[in-house]
């Protein structure tokens, strides 16, 4: 067993909180606003407000008073206006499709793209031109038995996906048709069996397909796609082997996954991991010590099982990690344990980035080792650890102060921004 629950439960606030523990180490952590109007993943008719050249971005209005932020600074594979045929220009009062790729932070506004995706257990589809992508954490001899798999059935031809004319939008001209890639993702490094993968292709494909031909008759401000519960949409995005049991203490959600549980199993073949209704009258957080746990997510200081420490310190413009010996010299004396605390901390960092969802520019500052060979060692383990982050983090080097800098992409807001510490000294979220 590998002894890893995810648990959701409520709190009296209505948000709903998942957290993921390990042999009682808190792992991740979310919190789902309910109240949130505008999701990530949500898909709408917007109408561009105003085309800011100055800082290249638009404002586009998704519905009613809800301003949403649009880039850009890159060219876009695709944009889906509806009032007019697109001639790589967007101007105020254009209508079309965007997807919600960041919710509000703080006074910042939600940002959408034009380029929409669709995601499943083991694809993901994106608006591009038909490529087949594959996650970078898939082994070379995993991504080729895939390829091999999706030319024997015909769905890929000289590493092109094959687009199906299936819609109106189609007119009996598949060049007509919007080109959509195909992301294979990292969950399906566990599979033998390549058959979800193509039934997943296709049901996104249609989907997808189908509410680009339904929005031509939807209007302006129109949610064509509203994105489902947020924590079941995270279910997809844990891999397989991350949980062995679901558990939780509010029945609409038991009942929720577990319709979400056959519903993948009918369409995909996708096996999620079962889930347990618990009906203790002992509160389910407190049975797993949640708050003890949240407590020390929120705290500077973190011990190492050596007696040594981390200072975990996050400001305005970036986080800063001090690794410190502690008590560890109280055990021994042997300078040359520094490569070892080293590589101990190496370990925490990389589950505290996750834990408490760091981003932005990290610099850390590593116990100096005068020595060029374990420093290369040090970095090498480091890059391996971040590697299996599903946020992209980049161990970029040493600066020349020492200083270890990593950058890690904001994809959720960071824990210290989710909690607060109640009266009776425990963790609530805001």
């Amino acid at each position: 067993m590998r002894d890893k629950k995810l648990l959701l439960y409520r709190e009296q606030n209505q948000k709903i909180l998942a957290l993921q523990t390990a042999r009682n180490r808190l792992l991740t952590v979310h919190v789902y606003d309910e109240a949130d109007a505008v999701l990530k993943g949500d898909i709408y008719i917007g109408k561009v407000l105003q085309v800011m050249r100055n800082i290249n971005a638009a404002f586009v209005e998704v519905q009613s008073g809800h301003k949403c932020f649009l880039s850009l600074e890159k060219p876009f594979r695709a944009m889906h206006l509806l009032n007019r045929v697109y001639d790589g220009r967007l101007i105020a009062g254009d209508e079309l499709i965007v997807q919600v790729s960041r919710e509000a932070v703080k006074t910042k506004p939600p940002v959408v793209s034009p380029e929409l995706t669709a995601f499943g257990k083991y694809l993901a589809i994106a608006d591009g031109n038909g490529r087949l992508r594959f996650s970078g954490k898939l082994s070379e001899e995993k991504k080729q038995e895939i390829e091999t798999y999706l030319k024997e059935i015909h769905y890929i031809d000289s590493n092109r996906c094959i687009q199906f004319a299936q819609t109106e939008l189609s007119q009996d001209n598949t060049e007509a048709l919007p080109k959509w890639d195909m992301i294979v993702r990292t969950n399906s490094r566990s599979l033998t069996d390549f058959s979800p993968i193509q039934r997943e292709w296709m049901l996104l494909y249609e989907e997808m397909q189908q509410l680009l031909a339904d929005s031509l008759h939807r209007t302006c401000f129109s949610c064509v796609k509203k994105t489902q519960q947020p924590y079941l949409t995270d279910l997809k995005n844990y891999y397989e082997e991350d949980i062995d049991e679901i558990v939780t203490d509010c029945e609409d959600i038991y009942q929720a996954i577990k319709q979400y549980r056959e519903e993948q199993m009918q369409l995909s073949g996708t096996v999620l991991p079962p889930v347990r209704l618990y009906e203790d009258t002992y509160p389910l957080q407190k049975l797993y010590q949640t708050e003890k746990l949240l407590g020390e997510a929120l705290d500077s200081r973190v011990w190492l099982q050596s007696g040594a420490y981390l200072i975990i310190e996050p400001t305005e413009a970036m986080t800063v990690i001090d690794v410190n010996t502690g008590k560890f010299f109280k055990k021994s004396n042997s300078k040359n344990s520094f490569f070892s605390i080293n590589m101990e901390a190496a370990q925490e960092i990389a589950l505290q980035l996750k834990l408490r969802n760091l981003s932005g520019m990290i610099l850390v500052d590593f116990i100096n080792m005068n020595s060029p060979e374990k420093e290369e060692a040090l970095l090498a383990k480091l890059r391996e650890l971040t590697a299996l982050d599903s946020v992209t983090t980049e161990v970029v080097d040493i600066t020349p102060l020492g200083l270890v800098e990593i950058t890690r992409q904001r994809i959720n807001k960071p824990i210290r921004e989710l909690f607060q510490k109640t009266e009776e000294g425990g963790f609530q979220s805001k």
